[in-house]
């Protein structure tokens, strides 16, 4: 009955935010057209159902693991951090790619945006390529794996991942220059970085998602020192 409720809950959340979305990013019209042709491409197959599919091909131990920043709390965590056109923004894990396509196409910032789905990639992709005003750089693989040194801020809404990762996705930040800025949703990386006083601690407040209320950090890079994840 929970989880029946739970649903109830973010659907109408979904719902809601479509309006707001549709409402509020009107006047973009270059924005709205590529927002609405890629969530055509989900009309049929959703979000979830494409990460729930890969997951199971992984042999996942949880095949539920999905969520996105709705647009408007993204809107109000890049008003507090302060982001502008210079800015070249890394999203990890982006998933569908709705976020990463505001950044780029309403907030008009350079955008890298990493995910490992190959459907999510692909359909973003397509999208994008119709956008030529847009600096939207579409990259398949983990991003543990790929070099962070040219953002100037990096999102991270993945909220469950394992301490390890998270540790390891710490050390891989090191290789940011001094200055750029970090959002992470849940944790603050201070907790996990093994070297003191290389991300400061900026702000820290709260946003709604659909499953509830989270704390959001944003953290600068301080040091120059750089190490990597082994």
């Amino acid at each position: 009955m929970k989880l029946f409720l739970l649903g109830l809950k973010v659907q109408y959340f979904d719902w809601l935010e479509l309006f707001k979305v549709l409402l509020r990013y009107s006047s973009q019209r270059l924005f709205l057209k590529a927002f609405l042709e890629l969530k055509l491409r989900y009309l049929l197959d959703s979000p979830f159902q494409v990460s729930k599919r890969f997951l199971v091909k992984r042999k996942s131990n949880d095949v539920y693991l999905y969520g996105e920043t709705p647009l408007t709390v993204l809107d109000e965590i890049c008003k507090k951090a302060e982001i502008d056109s210079g800015d070249h923004v890394f999203e990890l894990g982006a998933g569908s790619g709705f976020t990463s396509l505001w950044l780029a196409a309403f907030a008009g910032v350079k955008v890298t945006s990493i995910e490992q789905v190959p459907i999510f990639c692909r359909r973003l992709k397509r999208v994008s390529q119709r956008m030529n005003a847009v600096e939207l750089n579409v990259v398949e693989g983990d991003y543990l794996e790929v070099d962070l040194s040219e953002a100037s801020f990096v999102y991270l809404y993945a909220s469950n991942l394992g301490d390890l990762t998270i540790r390891c996705l710490t050390l891989r930040m090191l290789a940011l220059r001094p200055g750029s800025r970090v959002i992470s949703v849940s944790y603050p990386l201070q907790e996990y970085c093994p070297v003191p006083g290389i991300f400061d601690l900026k702000q820290q407040f709260s946003v709604r998602f659909p499953w509830g209320e989270a704390e959001v950090f944003l953290q600068i890079r301080t040091s120059d020192v750089q190490k990597s994840c082994d």
